[in-house]
């Protein structure tokens, strides 16, 4: 049985799990304005041409220019006023613009304008499902591979103290770019194959010895888990390292191991 840490694989965990919650609050939102949105259409019995128009618009950050007209419309010789409920990129018609109304409240409107770019919100949507998506399938493989480093307590072998470098692992947060470690590590057979470590997620990149060590199940060799520090429980042996120890090393391992023995 070996000391084995996934502390560092869980905080991935915690990242998708704020994936999630994102993804639910975004989807949940936009589909709040969706269905008030087509409730409250429903609603409106009536229809006027508008009067007049006045085109607000405004740039966003990326320096795009959007929309967002008011409608002018007159019913029984009175003049509303109906403001677009969303901007948008597309130019709104001047001419000939239909305003949906309650007849028996006609201050409740909603611009043709509007209702065109009410499938905007779908977009949001989309995106929001896409998050759930992303985050859900992560936390599934996150999940799959902690229970395969436990195995590892039953089938690894331990070798530590072995040389790495490092390696971009493609996940960037808040402008860091991840790093994970990789080794090469040559087999019984004789055979030499690299092997990548989990993302530091939490971004350590090297610990005092300057070594990382691995627990690998050579019958598997798929199946197997880098990190900084990983010691067997009842202390470790000398051929348990790359490079065997010094007589030095040996003795403290050795006393290690007895000090160990005692306490239990």
């Amino acid at each position: 049985m070996y000391d084995i840490s996934v502390k560092n694989v869980k905080k991935g965990n915690s990242i998708y799990i704020i994936f999630l919650i994102v993804g639910i609050l975004v989807t949940v939102g936009f589909m709040y304005i969706i269905i008030s949105n087509d409730r409250k259409l429903k609603s409106l019995d009536s229809t006027v041409i508008a009067t007049k128009v006045e085109i607000n618009k405004h740039r966003d950050s990326d320096g795009n220019t959007l929309y967002n007209p008011t409608y002018y419309y007159v019913v029984d010789g009175n003049e509303y006023s109906c403001p677009s409920t969303s901007s948008s990129n597309v130019k709104p018609k001047t001419d000939n613009a239909t305003i949906y109304y309650d007849s028996k409240n006609p201050s409740e409107c909603m611009t043709e304008y509007s209702k065109s770019t009410n499938k905007i919100w779908f977009i949001g949507v989309f995106i929001g499902v896409a998050f759930i998506i992303i985050a859900v399938v992560n936390i599934i493989k996150i999940i799959k591979r902690i229970n395969k480093i436990k195995d590892l307590n039953n089938h690894g072998k331990l070798i530590k103290n072995l040389p790495y470098r490092l390696e971009p692992s493609g996940i960037v947060i808040n402008n860091v770019k991840i790093q994970r470690p990789v080794v090469e590590y040559t087999l019984a057979s004789g055979s030499t194959i690299t092997l990548y470590g989990d993302p530091r997620m939490d971004k350590k990149l090297t610990d005092e010895d300057g070594m990382v060590d691995l627990v690998i199940d050579e019958n598997n060799i798929n199946n197997y888990f880098i990190d900084f520090e990983i010691n067997r429980l009842t202390g470790n042996l000398p051929t348990d390292y790359f490079n065997k120890p010094n007589n030095n090393e040996t003795q403290t391992n050795n006393n290690n191991q007895n000090n160990t023995t005692n306490t239990l």
